[in-house]
Parts: structure tokens; sequence; C-alpha cells
């Protein structure tokens, strides 16, 4: 008899602890906030001299290399150009750690010579956080006439998005770009647009409030958006020096996750709140445990 009771006993008090100790919430480790720094990389490319009149010669191509982003320096720097090679590294790396810092301007030079106009594109790659940068400059050579070039490169741009992607449906999407100028003198008249971002804010980083994009500063603008889709879109800037318009380009591309064609059987949607769901639950189970200790006392009176 006591034996059973002891049974009995033990069952009842094994069904309470299930049915009552999970009031306790599950502790995991905590979440940490923590914040994925996407690499930017800017490059300019100015060769000298700018046009070759009479005709073919040797153009020296000089390149600037920015790390736009302060809290990560970029390894793995690599510079190539469609129409010259070697690219060989001159200086910049100041504390030799063969890291592109913030504060650094890693500058090469490549020469070739060259017999007709010609339009180059140098591209620069580095990596932070596992994540490739990537980002391309534009020169044009005039050979046999004293027409200015068209297109040269003597101000850069970057761009991140925020958030980096968006769920199904889309969202709002928001730009910013980081405009400076790797040259020796200041840039007027400069024009940020973006072929997919109409609202583009004003500029902030102007310090001595000149209106000029001075050598020492970084221009930042932003621009929000709403994106339904995945979409790649392209930033110009464009300034002016010395009678020569320099323009420069940033390609994004913001992914948006496709809608589900896949139905999965879940439970049917009531609009209640979780933590309500685990209460009903809960009670449920608890009216089933007296239940049974009542039908387990009703034998233990019996015997």
């Amino acid at each position: 008899m006591l034996q059973t009771n002891a049974k009995i006993g033990f069952i009842v008090l094994l069904l309470l602890v299930l049915t009552f100790g999970g009031n306790q919430k599950s502790v995991f480790a905590q979440e940490t906030a923590s914040v994925l720094y996407v690499p930017l990389i800017g490059i300019t490319s100015v060769p000298e001299p700018l046009a070759l009149p009479t005709g073919a010669g040797n153009v020296t191509y000089h390149y600037a290399v920015k790390n736009f982003l302060s809290e990560v320096a970029l390894t793995a720097i690599n510079v190539l150009d469609d129409k010259c090679n070697p690219v060989i590294f001159v200086e910049g790396d100041d504390n030799h750690n063969a890291m592109l810092e913030y504060s650094e301007t890693w500058r090469y030079t490549c020469t070739t010579k060259l017999s007709r106009t010609t339009q180059s594109t140098a591209t620069a790659t580095g990596t932070a956080n596992n994540i490739s940068a990537i980002h391309k400059a534009y020169a044009t050579v005039v050979v046999g006439s004293n027409t200015p070039p068209p297109l040269i490169s003597i101000v850069n741009i970057t761009k991140v998005a925020y958030p980096l992607s968006l769920p199904s449906g889309g969202g709002n999407i928001t730009f910013t770009y980081k405009v400076n100028n790797p040259g020796i003198v200041p840039l007027r008249d400069i024009a940020v647009t973006d072929d997919k971002c109409r609202t583009m804010s004003g500029k902030l980083g102007d310090t001595n409030g000149n209106n000029l994009l001075d050598t020492t500063e970084v221009w930042i603008y932003t621009c929000t958006t709403i994106l339904t889709q995945t979409t790649t879109n392209t930033a110009n800037v464009t300034a002016f020096a010395n009678g020569l318009k320099a323009v420069g380009e940033a390609t994004l591309t913001v992914v948006v996750d496709a809608p589900l064609t896949e139905s999965h059987p879940t439970f049917p949607e009531t609009g209640t709140n979780p933590d309500f769901k685990i209460l009903v639950w809960k009670i449920l189970a608890a009216i089933l445990t007296t239940l049974i200790i009542i039908f387990l006392l009703k034998r233990i009176k019996k015997q």
C-alpha cells in the first residue's frame, strides 16, 4: 500500500513539474547586436598627359585608392587597368602592415604607349569581413588632337545600402554616398544623381563652407526610396576643375527576396499573442493534470 501511494505521489509530482515548471522561460545566450561593416573602396585614374596632340606617345596613369570605411581596414588590395599593365604600387602604406587604412591613400602608376584615342577602365578590389569591395574608374586620352579629353576621373563616389537586402514584397531602402577629391585642386559644381533614387539629400562634409570639394573633405549624401524587386542602380557624380569635367560612378545591387511559392502546413493563425497561446496551453495542461490527480486519488481510496 505504501509503495503504491509512493509511486502515485511520484507520478503526481512529476506531472506538476512538467506542467508548471514551464512557467520559467528558457534562457539562451544573449544575442548581442553586431554591425556588419560593408567594405567601401574607391579608385581614381588620371592620365599624364591628358592628350597627345601630335600623335602616338607614352602615357602614365596615376591611380589613387582609398578606403571609405573607418571601422575596418581593407586587405588583398589589387589594382588592374584594361589598357595598361603592369600597375605598380608607389606609396601609401604608411604603417607597412599591407592593410589599406581609412587614413591612407595608396598610389599606383602604369605607363603604356597609345596610338589612338583611348578610354581605359581601372578596377580596384579589396576585402573586409570576408566581403569583397570593387570600384572602377575611367579615363580618356585623346590622341592626334588638342581637344580636351571628354572623360577624366578626378572625383570619386562610393555607395552603400541599408538594409543590405529586403524581404519578400520589398520596402524602404536608404543609400549613402561618399564623394571625395583625390586630386590636387578643389572641385566645384558637384552633382550627385542615382538612376533608381530621386530624393537626393543635400551634402554634408563641406567643413570650411566654401562650396568646393577640397582634397581633405568627404561629402556625404543620402537617398531613400522603395524597392519591390531586386534592383541594380548606379550613382553618378560630376564636378569641374581647371576647365575639365570630372566624372565618377558606383553601382550597387539590392536583393529583394522572392515571394514564397510553396505553402507549408502551420497551426491556424488566430491573431493572438504568442505568449497568450502558451498560457492557454498551460491552462489546458493544468486541467488535464488535475483530472489525472483526481482519478489517482479515487483509486487510492478504493484500495
